[in-house]
């Protein structure tokens, strides 16, 4: 049986980062991957919905040329194209992923590892060859996985790893769950002419999201005929062409060219007998506390196995705090500042406490509003849907959220994030110059707000 000092579980973004971080506190380390570095995140998930996402916008900036005085005539989408340049980006970053791997001299063994007893692993490799492994410590970064629903007709289902790798712009698209990446990907297919329906089974789209937002989601989603049902199930499919549903007014029958599963995900310990080890599972996850530790000595777990917030920039940075404690030193998680991006179009980007979420815990609120219509670069770009919303507490003013729709949203929360970890107010964001002319004038603008002095809007009655 050959040792290791330290054994990470899956290549995704919880085991390629805690490995890296491994390497940089002087740890020998050992990665086991099954399938590709970079976990779902980078092959199936958030880089090649964001390839996709840009195709989109090439799209829509071609449509919108005319109006730059840039005749650019019929506008076409060759999708295979389109497909083929995704699979380009993923292969660049999984290939800077395995120099990483190499630069920091770890081992990376590519197979299927299953626990013998805590600490011992058997793995095999993808030409069947088995070997044991005995680790020191060990971590489970093994990811989750989709979860098909059980009705007729269910084997007709794809989920977002086949919508990803898909040839062709489906004819129509029900997508199952309104989550960020069903939402995502519903918007992305109808921005490439898809009919698109999404079916949700709650009352409400995008549950921790700040109602405001959401609302203007909802009309982006009617403008661009994709449609919403709420209250909503599916009953069967009938594959490659309709689906049934349950609605609270009946049942409907719909066409449906692909059927999208965009909800149900779950921990992915299926086969890694995790029976073996004395770990406890709760609803099918790994059960950890703040230093990313199982309750079993030497076995820590990170990432989305773990089942807390399903991100990929979360199970970094789990990953890099499980091999910190493993090597010895004493950290903690801190969720306190997590951002939230979610790739629909308009792009939402938020952090903190939702309005209703602060109001229910007893604070008395300043909250400040700025229109993407009135910043001068949205306008420029011909992007002035959405805004960014402040919230702040009125006694103290701290910074309890911030929230926003519209134009790279994604890239303008960190200045957010930023603020809520540092203890800033909203007087030091609108306090701060910001470039001109920037979409980060919006957060400046927002943030002045608060005390009802922004710039570039119309004065408004104080309450």
């Amino acid at each position: 049986m050959e040792a290791r000092d330290l054994v990470i579980i899956g290549g995704g973004p919880a085991g390629y980062v805690g490995a890296i971080r491994a390497a940089q506190l002087g740890g020998k380390v050992t990665l086991i991957e099954q399938d590709t570095l970079g976990g779902t995140c980078l092959n199936r998930g958030c880089i090649p919905t964001k390839a996709l996402a840009r195709g989109a916008e090439f799209l829509d900036l071609a449509r919108k040329a005319k109006d730059y005085g840039v005749n650019l005539g019929t506008v076409e989408v060759d999708f295979t194209k389109m497909m083929t340049r995704k699979n380009i980006v993923v292969k660049t970053i999984v290939s800077g992923v395995r120099m990483l791997m190499e630069a920091n001299s770890i081992e990376v063994l590519e197979g299927k590892a299953r626990f013998l007893s805590p600490l011992e692993i058997e793995t095999e490799s993808t030409d069947g060859k088995k070997f044991r492994i005995k680790a020191s410590k060990i971590v489970i970064a093994t990811g989750c996985r989709w979860e098909r629903p059980s009705v007729s007709g269910a084997e007709g289902i794809i989920t977002t790893d086949q919508a990803l790798t898909l040839k062709e712009i489906p004819q129509s698209l029900l997508v199952l769950g309104a989550s960020d990446v069903g939402l995502t990907l519903a918007t992305i297919f109808a921005k490439f002419g898809a009919a698109v329906t999404i079916a949700e089974k709650t009352t409400e789209i995008l549950p921790g999201v700040d109602r405001e937002l959401v609302r203007i989601l909802e009309r982006e989603l009617k403008k661009n005929k994709i449609n919403l049902h709420t209250e909503t199930t599916l009953k069967s499919i009938k594959r490659g062409e309709s689906a049934n549903l349950s609605t609270k007014n009946g049942e409907v029958s719909l066409p449906a060219q692909y059927v999208l599963l965009a909800e149900g995900r779950k921990a992915d310990v299926e086969g890694l007998g995790i029976e073996k080890t004395g770990v406890r599972l709760e609803a099918g996850r790994i059960m950890v506390n703040q230093k990313m530790e199982t309750g079993v000595p030497g076995v820590f777990a990170a990432g989305d196995v773990t089942g807390g917030q399903l991100l990929a920039h979360v199970a970094m940075a789990e990953g890099k705090m499980a091999v910190e404690n493993a090597l010895g030193k004493d950290s903690e998680m801190d969720y306190h500042v997590v951002p939230l991006c979610i790739g629909t179009i308009p792009e939402i980007a938020c952090i903190g406490l939702t309005e209703a979420e602060a109001a229910a815990k007893g604070y008395e609120l300043k909250i400040g509003r700025f229109d993407f219509g009135a910043n001068g670069l949205a306008t420029v770009m011909g992007e002035r849907t959405g805004l960014v919303k402040v919230i702040s507490d009125a006694q103290y003013g701290q910074i309890l959220g911030v929230h926003i729709i519209g134009p790279q949203a994604s890239n303008l929360i960190p200045e957010a994030a930023l603020a809520m970890k540092l203890e800033a107010t909203p007087f030091e964001i609108g306090s701060t110059i910001h470039a001109h002319p920037t979409l980060s004038e919006a957060v400046m603008e927002a943030a002045l707000n608060v005390d009802g002095e922004t710039i570039h809007s119309l004065p408004t009655n104080k309450k």
